[in-house]
């Protein structure tokens, strides 16, 4: 490919309606499940992990990856890495809030949307 031809292949527009064109992957429906594999000292590791995620009581559609290192992938927010799958659906949660209809929103425990990693119970007050 010519530097013109990827030039031209990259405008909004025309990338635009290429990835428009493109068939839609189809919704996920039931339990998710993670196969990784991995070679170690001679022996075939398989690990299978089938995970159930509601969102107030609504299935979760948008697919997770668990990659062998065990980091958490969403093809929802391809650049980012997550370490649970929790971070990654509250990830979901903070930048498609028009998907998931009520809840508190940011702010909502004081900690900015943020889990409180202190071990405080909701009766305490004071600092950190």
């Amino acid at each position: 490919m010519t530097p013109e031809e990827l030039a031209a292949a990259a405008d909004p527009t025309i990338l635009g309606n290429y990835l428009a064109e493109l068939p839609q992957q189809p919704h996920h429906h039931g339990p998710l499940i993670s196969i990784r594999e991995d070679e170690f000292q001679g022996h075939h590791i398989v690990i299978k992990t089938t995970y159930e995620i509601t969102v107030d009581g609504a299935p979760l559609t948008a697919p997770l990856i668990v990659s062998n290192d065990g980091q958490v992938h969403s093809h929802a927010l391809p650049t980012y890495e997550f370490l649970s799958a929790t971070d990654t659906i509250r990830a979901l949660i903070e930048n498609f809030p028009a998907d998931f209809p009520g809840g508190d929103g940011p702010g909502d425990g004081g900690n900015g949307g943020h889990p409180d990693h202190h071990g405080h119970g909701p009766g305490h007050k004071g600092g950190v």
